[in-house]
């Protein structure tokens, strides 16, 4: 592999702050660019469920894509990555169709981090209702919500940028929290970013709607949730002696805190 290339797929695989279908995407469209060798594409196939494995529709994508490669036929694996992108928006404007009679008379929402599904269900959203207001929480330690926060405004959204300990302050004021999913476990809890848990607390509290965005490749059939140690320095650098610092990115979210979970 050429070193433009690595350098391609190491930033895919090292990236934290995307969403997991974005991942996909762009994983998509690089393993296409290197459709005509194989042994590459095996190569980075297992790179990338080594890497990216605890994300579920990555590795629903992955498998898809090794059954596929197995056939031998050149024509079907090409066909399969050109067509994936097309087939994931599709995705997306029929979760947008279902959730839609629950959010036609609402003006507000809140949301956290970054997700490509939620991210288009409010630009389908804000297509038919020009009034629409998002509240982003900016989703520490990766900050992930600024750039959901970011990309909304750019599409002529009005945006609020909160931190992420603001959310009592704002559940009341809006009509719906909208969530998306890194996996939904067999017992139909959902794991996602860290703050999930505490929004849908505080919609519960307000008596507001929780939602739930995702497409069926999160769907897991594993029953429960490990939390996950990331590096401590991403909270805070600095080493005082009797002090420890977590950080961990994703946790779950039990089922009786959410309204509705909205699938293709």
């Amino acid at each position: 592999m050429n070193k433009a290339k690595s350098h391609q797929l190491s930033h895919i695989l090292d990236n934290k702050t995307l969403g997991s279908s974005e991942l996909v995407q762009l994983l998509n469209g690089y393993l296409l660019s290197i459709s005509d060798n194989k042994p590459e594409m095996v190569k980075s196939i297992k790179l990338a469920k080594t890497k990216l494995g605890h994300f579920e529709a990555v590795v629903s994508f992955l498998n898809d894509l090794n059954a596929i490669l197995k056939e031998n036929n050149k024509s079907a694996l090409i066909n399969f990555l050109r067509r994936y992108s097309a087939k994931e928006n599709e995705k997306i404007e029929i979760i947008f169709n279902r959730i839609y009679p629950r959010l036609k008379e609402n003006q507000s929402v809140i949301t956290l981090s970054r997700s490509g599904t939620v991210l288009g269900i409010l630009k389908l959203w804000h297509k038919k209702n020009k009034k629409l207001k998002v509240i982003v929480c900016e989703s520490r330690p990766k900050f992930e919500g600024r750039l959901m926060a970011e990309e909304l405004a750019a599409k002529g959204i009005k945006v609020e940028l909160i931190t992420d300990a603001m959310i009592g302050l704002y559940v009341h004021k809006v009509d719906a929290a909208i969530s998306g999913a890194d996996m939904v476990l067999k017992k139909r809890n959902v794991v996602n970013k860290v703050g999930s848990k505490a929004l849908a607390l505080m919609c519960k509290e307000n008596k507001k709607p929780f939602y739930v965005v995702t497409t069926r490749s999160k769907f897991s059939n594993k029953n429960n949730f490990k939390l996950k140690k990331e590096n401590p320095d991403e909270i805070w650098e600095t080493k005082i002696k009797n002090l420890s610092i977590s950080n961990t990115y994703f946790e779950e979210v039990d089922k009786k805190l959410i309204t509705i979970i909205f699938t293709d």
